[in-house]
């Protein structure tokens, strides 16, 4: 949340941050639990430029576009301006950079002549002064809310721009610092006052607001409680500069100053209001209720939304005006010919209006503070503080009273002890009753002792984050300092501590796929349909019901999908070699369609160069199946000390002949590899093949097959080829482990050197070249090899119907 330095200090006494500038009041809050992410000023440095007022327009004697205006700044004297701005008019007041002034990004005014006219400084636009939300660069800012009076004031003073803006990260179980009252309360707890909310006096008015409108809540478990008021003969116009620049620069957009008021009142408060023209509330009645399922509504954004039984409904005697808590309608949005505004304030259930607000795709500023909490006691007070704004900037008649229901008893305070001996053994370090009273009295609880070593605390209504005595103990702690606990070394094991078998699998196989130049990645689980493409089994896709965002709204079925989206956005990007690797989980539905089957699995993923470009290369060769398929040996080699066999494979979302299913020790699939499909990649974008591969984990959560050690041969090796005919259903794979299963003694090595297809063999066959690596404790004989070949090539064309080309 943006907060405030300069909004802090009118909450607070005067003086209170004198020993804390805003560096320091960072540091400060950081330490105390309120993390500070950003501290920068609030608006781009300009200086030079005062109110001024544009007394008289004539045309330019020598450009039809431009006009001489003579402007006043006070004072009596009047500057003669040169202005291309068409909307420039008599009588306005306009920020005018005098001669020697300078803008944003250090621009320099001075006097100029222009078409034969000397112009003595320049009205300025809001984006020139760096106020790009307050106007537009075709025309030059009218700063509303000022007049003769104002004339001469430096434009930084007048609309308090010279402000700093605190960047803190709120935590979600803190819904009361959502506010500058509740984020003062904080500051105040560090040097030991009160904030107090300025007041504003308005006069009231006119029948009362009860006689006028009647509420009645049909949905008490969804807003408790629902007060508005009344302002009358408004004139509907902006707000005054200052108020709109402070809301720019806490992020909110200026619309008009019946909205930014309600807005003020929520930055200040942390209570949401909403307001609706009356003379679209018809009968004059609120009904609260719940919505009819399937209802639809159509909110402020214009978009027509479809209801569900759970959103509370804002309705008049006719039907709906607003979702309670999230955002209004708009056939009863207050616009420049609305007269009289009926200003809501209500305490609506936080996990209803975050259910609603997640499932209508409507997180507002009103709906993220309604959905952590809001103060129950402040709602009049932020009521009674809106409507007397909206009064004093649209020159309204505010009517006497509230109109409202409250539908149950607001419940007790609790009151929760806190025992001395508790808070010292969880923090570490001793406790006075008073050190503990004080710091829990200064966060606005009421605490009273109840023995020696025990006080209770009564919890104010806005910390409803609190409810046991450990909450109280971090709450003392806090404020007392986490700097003020002694460090005290915490007892060590004598021996290491033990490391799961899973544990060790997953660090050897990251290890082992590093060393195969594989880069770690983390990407999301959550994934598009676009990104997806055909790469999952639709029918056991998991599709999240409350997703972050709509578009990635699946969990994805594989690691690699995520993944392979990586390197195919680094390679978009002029990557010219990337490898990455995941170890993450992927989900898909049961064979019921109804649980979800969870697994962790190692996804691969590269595309480029195979190496990394060297001087002496020209066209270094790419990256390929092979490539891919000698690193999974690899890694799993290292990983898991055994060998994988790779097997056909007809994965839809990989290449039809570049793709491989990858057997564990066991013979069982453990994974895939292959290069993605040419469609996928175009949809993509990658623009060069991409290639990927998948693995289970549980082949590498058991202890590795350890290796032993064999003394390297120190007689030759005698290799024999042989040309074997085989039929087109037996793989090359197949092959090679029935030569290996052969039993053969002196066997010590099996490749494939040559694959071929001709008219010479018959059909539906081809010929596999592999080479046999014979090698022994001793030297062997052409006999010998000879005769363990004979009796392999028997063995093969009797079991397998292989024989010799």
């Amino acid at each position: 949340m943006r907060v405030s330095y300069r909004w802090l200090e009118a909450l607070l006494p005067e003086g209170a941050l004198a020993e804390l500038p805003p560096e320091e009041l960072a540091r400060r809050l950081t330490l105390q639990g309120m993390a500070v992410d950003e501290v920068r000023p609030a608006f781009a440095g300009f200086e030079g430029v005062v109110l001024g007022k544009v007394v008289e327009v004539v045309p330019h004697p020598g450009a039809d576009t431009l006009r001489l205006c003579t402007v006043t700044a006070g004072g009596g004297e009047r500057r003669r301006v040169v202005c291309g701005a068409p909307n420039v008019e008599e009588g306005a007041v306009y920020g005018y950079a005098t001669v020697g002034s300078r803008l944003p990004g250090d621009r320099r005014i001075g006097r100029a002549e222009i078409r034969g006219v000397e112009s003595e400084g320049m009205l300025c636009s809001a984006p020139e002064l760096g106020l790009d939300a307050l106007g537009s660069a075709d025309g030059i800012w009218r700063v509303p809310g000022t007049g003769e009076t104002d004339l001469g004031r430096d434009l930084r003073e007048a609309l308090d721009l010279d402000d700093t803006i605190l960047d803190v990260d709120v935590t979600s179980n803190r819904g009361d610092a959502f506010s500058h009252l509740g984020i003062a309360r904080e500051v105040g707890a560090m040097v030991g006052v009160a904030p107090s909310l300025p007041e504003i006096e308005v006069t009231e008015e006119g029948e009362a607001a009860g006689d006028r409108v009647t509420v009645r809540i049909e949905d008490p478990d969804g807003c408790p409680r629902y007060l508005a008021r009344l302002v009358d003969r408004l004139q509907v116009g902006p707000a005054p500069g200052w108020m709109q620049a402070r809301l720019l620069a806490l992020g909110v957009r200026p619309v008009n100053a019946v909205v930014d008021a309600t807005n003020w009142v929520m930055l200040e408060t942390g209570q949401p209001l909403h307001p609706f023209d009356f003379a679209k509330v018809r009968g004059g009645e609120i009904v609260v209720r719940r919505a009819v399922e399937g209802e639809s509504f159509v909110t402020l954004d214009g978009r027509t939304r479809t209801l569900g039984s759970e959103t509370t409904m804002i309705c008049d005697a006719e039907g709906p005006i607003a979702v309670g808590g999230v955002m209004g309608g708009l056939e009863s949005e207050v616009a420049d010919g609305t007269r009289s505004v009926l200003l809501e304030s209500a305490w609506f259930d936080p996990a209803r209006i975050g259910r609603t607000a997640r499932r209508l795709g409507l997180v507002s500023e009103a709906s993220a503070r309604f959905a952590r909490g809001v103060d129950p006691e402040i709602v009049d007070v932020a009521l009674d503080r809106a409507a007397g704004w909206i009064a004093r900037l649209g020159g309204g008649r505010l009517a006497p009273g509230r109109a409202g229901a409250e539908a149950v008893d607001r419940p007790e305070a609790s009151t929760i002890e806190l025992r001395l001996v508790r808070l010292e053994g969880l923090v570490g370090r001793p406790f006075s009753p008073e050190e503990s009273r004080r710091a829990l009295t200064r966060l606005g609880f009421e605490v009273e002792e109840r023995d020696e070593r025990t006080l209770a605390a009564r919890v104010p209504s806005w910390r409803f984050d609190v409810g046991r005595e450990v909450d109280l103990v971090e709450e003392v702690a806090r404020v007392v300092g986490y700097d003020t606990v002694p460090e005290t070394p915490l007892p060590t094991l004598p021996v290491a501590p033990s490391v799961r078998a899973e544990e060790a699998g997953l660090d050897r196989l990251a290890q082992a796929s590093r060393a195969a130049g594989f880069d770690e990645a983390r990407t999301p689980s959550f994934v598009s349909r676009e990104v997806l493409g055909e790469a999952t089994p639709v029918d056991r896709l998991v599709e999240i019901r409350n997703p972050i965002s709509k578009a990635e709204r699946f969990l994805r079925p594989f690691v690699f999908t995520t993944l392979g989206a990586a390197v195919a956005h680094n390679v978009a990007r002029g990557a010219d070699r990337v490898k990455l690797f995941e170890i993450g989980h992927a989900f898909l539905l049961g064979e019921s369609g109804e649980a979800v089957d969870e697994s962790r699995r190692l996804a691969l993923a590269a595309a480029g160069q195979r190496e990394p470009l060297h001087w002496s290369e020209t066209d270094p060769p790419a990256y390929d199946f092979f490539d891919l398929k000698g690193d999974v040996e690899e890694l799993v080699a290292r990983a898991g000390g055994w060998r994988p066999e790779f097997a056909p494979a007809d994965r839809s979302w990989l290449h039809p002949g570049r793709q491989a299913e990858i057997h564990g020790a066991d013979d069982e699939p453990v994974g895939f590899c292959g290069e993605l499909h040419p469609r996928i990649v175009e949809e993509w974008g990658v623009g060069r093949r991409l290639y990927v591969a998948e693995l289970e984990l549980a082949p590498f959560e058991r202890p590795p097959v350890v290796g032993t050690y064999r003394d390297f041969a120190r007689e030759p090796a005698v290799e024999r080829d042989l040309a074997l005919v085989v039929p087109d259903e037996d793989h090359a794979a197949e092959v090679v482990g029935a030569i290996r299963e052969a039993g053969l003694e002196s066997l010590a090595e099996v490749t494939v050197f040559d694959r071929y297809r001709g008219a010479q063999l018959p059909e539906g066959r081809y010929s596999l070249g592999v080479r046999l690596v014979f090698q022994a404790g001793r030297t062997l004989t052409d006999e010998e090899v000879d005769r363990e070949v004979d009796r392999l090539i028997e063995r093969l064309e009797r079991e397998r119907g292989w024989t010799l080309r």
